[in-house]
């Protein structure tokens, strides 16, 4: 029994004359070069054609209208047989050649009984099956007379309508059944509407002209429906089978920390050589939070993404105590705005104020209302160091998940008040002369660590959290990307590991005065680290009260804002979805890494590095913006 598509591509130079028999109706594609490795350079191909009514092989080949490497007849029929020539001619490594290939074609007729299409469709969708006679140009079909009929050992009749309008649902085959296009056009294809698996059958369509009768058999497969997308998707999340366990915030930590050292490599991989700075515990607890509404491979896709492990049902619930341990000097806020017409999930509303402490707000009809809700709450948030993070809302936008992490952190030994102008040393080699942060005599732990190849001080701070600082063997690009190469969730972890065993020694320390405010695409950074499924239809079946259509990711954004003074650091962070020394000096008076981390979290706060302190310049002027009332931030 026939079924489906022929495809044949021959291997081989051979000049020789190759026998092809193929049935009339089938699909056929052939190559004019045989051997798919030969690599021609300006090929040129010509075909040519002799047909089978000519059994004069020195005869003169008809050229055909065709000059591609590949000669396809779809559908093979009579008028097809015969000899056919190509000659490739091309630019190779061996120099100029030219591949020839002969192949005879015989097209035969194929048992009525052998000659099944199959046609197969989804549940509800229109079935097309064809009924279109291989008739030589020359038949006179206006006395044509066309039966159609279903089933193999009792078939049963069908009446195709005389209109292609749909008719009303029946549990009758027959009724849903109408013309393609009508008898008059030698065409008796029949459509059947909102297919239903019933359907799924023989189907015969039997013309008979003359005294000729040809036959059509076609075997309809219908495929049920999918089950409703969100089937057994929207129960609530489910609880952590031992909440005082330890283990889990053990297991949240570390993969936070693996999550962290992902987001930042494929962070830097895009981003060049220039300055950076991203909050990972911003962006994870955004992420965590969707997680909450997120079902099926949406929900897998997440926990891939935040190194969870699979099913790991205990995560809202260490994020909660992470949050509670650490308000005192660690602001992480949530918030979600919504089309009002698209309802949440009641438990989905009653978790989230449960885990993150957040109670959903509505979007309004105007998109200048909806911007201005956004960025006064990450303005506030943030402790106005943030005041824009988004520039419009689009009206098609349904569901805004936001959050803000604002952290600052004292130097448990204040630098010197006075600020002296150093020399920082940017990659390209250039001496510019920046404010600085100096001390004679700083309470520091430094050391070299071979496995990141850097110089590493630990730089306590209050609120249990210390700032770590990495300046690469030398200054260039290379050195820097040697470290960031090494910067992996292991030897992040080894870091802090080793720098809590180190004493503290007075040391001469020499900062550059930093302020850095850096947006990052969100959007294209989550589909990096394997979050693509968020813009395509994602599975969020627990979060929506209907989800008839699915809501996409269509923008996501990540401002972050870091603070090097003589008073601490200052960091705050929003998200939306819409040296080879070891003697007692430390200078980062060159390009670094730096690292935010938090001991009770214990995984980083924020990430960045510092390459050129000029481009931080204009921050003043935004700042200055800022304590006008203005709120220019870029």
């Amino acid at each position: 029994m026939l079924r489906g598509i022929i495809l044949l591509l021959f291997v081989g130079f051979s000049s020789a004359v190759e026998d092809i028999s193929l049935p009339v109706g089938s699909n056929f594609t052939v190559s004019c070069i045989g051997v798919p490795d030969v690599d021609l350079l300006f090929a040129t191909y010509t075909w040519t054609f002799l047909p089978k009514d000519n059994q004069d092989i020195s005869s003169k080949y008809e050229t055909l209208d065709w000059d591609e490497p590949k000669l396809t007849l779809s559908p093979v029929e009579f008028r097809h047989a015969g000899h056919y020539t190509c000659v490739a001619k091309g630019q190779s490594i061996d120099g100029l050649i030219k591949l020839k290939r002969n192949f005879k074609l015989t097209v035969q007729d194929v048992p009525v009984q052998d000659k099944v299409l199959v046609v197969a469709v989804d549940e509800n969708d229109v079935v097309m099956i064809p009924c279109r006679p291989f008739l030589e140009t020359y038949t006179n079909t206006s006395y044509a007379n066309a039966i159609w009929s279903k089933g193999d050992s009792k078939p049963e009749g069908l009446t195709p309508a005389e209109t292609t309008s749909n008719v009303e649902d029946n549990e009758k085959v027959a009724s849903r059944i109408t013309w393609f296009a009508g008898p008059a056009d030698s065409d008796w294809t029949i459509l059947i509407d909102k297919a239903k698996p019933m359907d799924t059958d023989l189907y015969r369509c039997e013309v008979t002209v003359g005294s000729e009768k040809y036959t059509v058999i076609a075997e309809v497969v219908v495929e049920p429906a999918p089950p409703p997308r969100c089937l057994n998707h929207t129960q609530p999340w489910e609880p952590c089978p031992d909440p005082d366990s330890r283990s889990w915030r053990a297991i949240v930590s570390e993969s936070l920390t693996a999550f962290s050292s992902h987001l930042y490599s494929k962070l830097r991989t895009t981003q060049g050589t220039q300055n950076l700075l991203i909050s990972p515990i911003s962006v994870a607890s955004l992420l965590s939070h969707l997680l909450l509404g997120a079902r099926g491979e949406t929900r897998d896709e997440l926990e891939k993404a935040l190194s969870l492990p699979k099913d790991f049902s205990c995560l809202h619930m260490v994020m909660k105590m992470l949050r509670d341990e650490t308000k005192e000097k660690l602001l992480i806020a949530n918030q979600m705005f919504y089309n009002p017409k698209y309802g949440l999930r009641e438990a989905f509303v009653n978790q989230s104020l449960e885990f993150y402490d957040m109670v959903p707000g509505m979007l309004t009809n105007s998109s200048e209302e909806n911007v201005m809700m956004v960025n006064n709450w990450v303005e506030e948030k943030t402790k106005r160091k943030i005041t824009k993070l988004v520039d419009s809302v689009e009206p098609t936008v349904d569901f805004i998940l936001l959050n803000a992490v604002y952290f600052i952190g004292k130097w448990l030994k204040p630098f010197e008040e006075n600020t002296k102008q150093s020399q920082f040393m940017t990659l390209s080699g250039d001496v510019v002369n920046v404010p600085s942060l100096y001390s004679s005599k700083f309470s520091l732990a430094t050391t070299y660590m071979s496995n990141l190849k850097a110089q590493v001080a630990k730089f306590p701070l209050t609120g249990d959290s210390s700032l770590y600082i990495l300046v690469p063997n030398t200054v260039s690009e290379k050195a820097l990307t040697t470290l960031e190469d090494n910067l992996n969730e292991n030897n992040l972890r080894a870091m802090v590991r080793e720098m809590t065993g180190f004493r503290q020694e007075m040391c001469e320390v020499t900062l550059p005065k930093t302020k850095l405010s850096i947006s990052t695409d969100l959007g294209s950074l989550l589909k990096r680290i394997g979050l693509s499924g968020l813009f395509n239809s994602p599975n969020l079946c627990a979060l929506f009260a209907e989800e008839e259509e699915p809501v996409d990711l269509t923008d996501s954004r990540h401002q972050a804002y870091f603070s090097l003074t003589e008073q601490g650091v200052e960091a705050a962070a929003a998200s939306s979805i819409s040296l080879s020394r070891s003697f007692n000096t430390f200078s980062a008076m060159q390009p670094f890494v730096f690292i935010i981390w938090n001991d009770q979290t214990a995984c980083p706060l924020f990430m960045g590095r510092l390459t050129d302190p000029r481009e931080v310049v204009g921050e003043k002027k935004r700042e200055k913006n800022r304590e006008k009332g203005r709120g220019v931030l870029d």
